[in-house]
């Protein structure tokens, strides 16, 4: 097995995004975004969490660099950054078993 060679910095992302990712509510909205740009009020809908919490859990995916967002009127849209995320949720669910 290969041994992994990062920076302090580089581990301090990932920890940051692992984190992210160490929710249950956090892991159904990007199988949700999974499918697709979806509002704060569709996720909280598709999720079962009231808006508020759900905009808590969105800016800690956006603080994370998973998520973007974008504005259309008084609506905010959300998507994934990049489909590495959902491997990254793949090996995890393989690892859990």
């Amino acid at each position: 097995m290969e041994i992994l060679q990062t920076t302090e910095a580089e581990r301090i992302h990932a920890a940051v995004i692992a984190r992210a990712l160490a929710d249950p509510k956090r892991l159904c909205v990007v199988e949700r975004l999974a499918g697709g740009e979806r509002s704060v009020s569709q996720l909280s809908r598709e999720v079962g969490c009231q808006v508020p919490n759900m905009s808590q859990h969105l800016t800690v995916l956006r603080s994370a660099g998973l998520v973007a967002s974008r504005r259309e009127g008084s609506t905010v849209f959300y998507r994934l950054v990049d489909e590495r995320i959902l491997d990254a949720y793949r090996l995890l669910q393989q690892v859990a078993g």
